[in-house]
């Protein structure tokens, strides 16, 4: 089990072990002897490092992907956390979901986009959420399509390494706090390029080759995680907030546009997810 913040939700199963840890600040060092594959439910920001004595600030967005391989010596800190999910893969099983992965060289990374995993996770939320109702086979099958999906990314990593060296740090960054600044308004590509100067095509090419989505995926992807943000607000508020408001203020142009995106993405409607946030699978509850 990670020294990782505290688990007040954890499931296992061959090979596998998954915790959803809440939203809460947390400062560790750990060194896994399991690989370890996270999930970021909320936005994180804070100070890591991996393999290393050098501390460097991260940010890390919403529905994004890490990968840690297993004897790496991790250090992470933050003051406000985010709602996170760890899954446990022991190196044998991922050894034989990915037989043409080097186990001596599997690539550490973070805050990788992968909409195709997206779902996974989400799907694995509900299952542990629901606890006993749900058998162990269900999560041994979740987790190993979770598995395979991150043996292939790091397979398709290594293929894109290079065009993804154009998507520098601060470019990066630029990016990413631009589509969040304007959310709610047109996002043109042509803006974009401009301000981290370089051409529409580069841009687009550098983006997909570095997060593994498109810009208009990414874009897509922030809005729902508003979305999903304003409704996690209300409910600590006990407030009443309609969808159509949710989705307005999230930036898409209706409550139909909203379930259609959330439904694509998380595998769930809004109005499902909010029942589920105010059900016993709400992990945001939790203390």
């Amino acid at each position: 089990m990670l020294p990782h913040r505290s688990a007040p939700l954890r499931r296992e199963a061959a090979g596998y072990a998954v915790t959803l840890l809440p939203a809460l600040p947390y400062d560790v060092t750990y060194t896994s002897d399991h690989h370890v594959i996270g999930f970021t439910f909320g936005r994180q920001e804070g100070v890591d490092a991996f393999a290393s004595d050098r501390r460097r600030p991260f940010r890390a967005e919403p529905w994004r992907l890490a990968f840690t391989p297993a004897g790496c010596e991790v250090f992470s800190a933050s003051s406000k956390g985010g709602e996170y999910m760890v899954l446990s893969v022991t190196p044998e099983r991922l050894e034989r979901l990915g037989p043409g992965l080097d186990r001596a060289r599997l690539p550490q990374f973070t805050n990788l986009a992968d909409p195709r995993f997206t779902p996974l996770a989400m799907a694995l939320r509900r299952a542990v959420c629901a606890g006993e109702a749900m058998e162990g086979l269900g999560i041994e099958v979740i987790a190993t399509a979770a598995a395979e999906r991150v043996a292939a990314q790091m397979d398709k990593r290594t293929a894109t390494v290079g065009a993804a060296r154009g998507m520098t740090p601060w470019r990066m960054r630029r990016v990413l706090e631009y589509l969040e600044v304007h959310l709610e308004k047109d996002v043109r590509l042509a803006d974009i390029a401009r301000l981290v100067d370089v051409s529409e095509a580069y841009l687009a090419r550098a983006f997909k080759a570095a997060t593994g989505t498109t810009l208009h995926a990414a874009l897509v992807e922030l809005r729902i995680a508003r979305a999903w943000w304003l409704m996690n607000d209300a409910r600590r508020r006990r407030a009443e907030l309609r969808l159509a408001d949710i989705a307005a203020q999230s930036g898409f142009s209706s409550h139909a546009h909203l379930t259609t995106a959330f439904r694509r993405v998380l595998g769930t409607t809004p109005s499902q997810w909010k029942r589920m946030l105010t059900g016993d699978g709400a992990i945001s509850r939790i203390p």
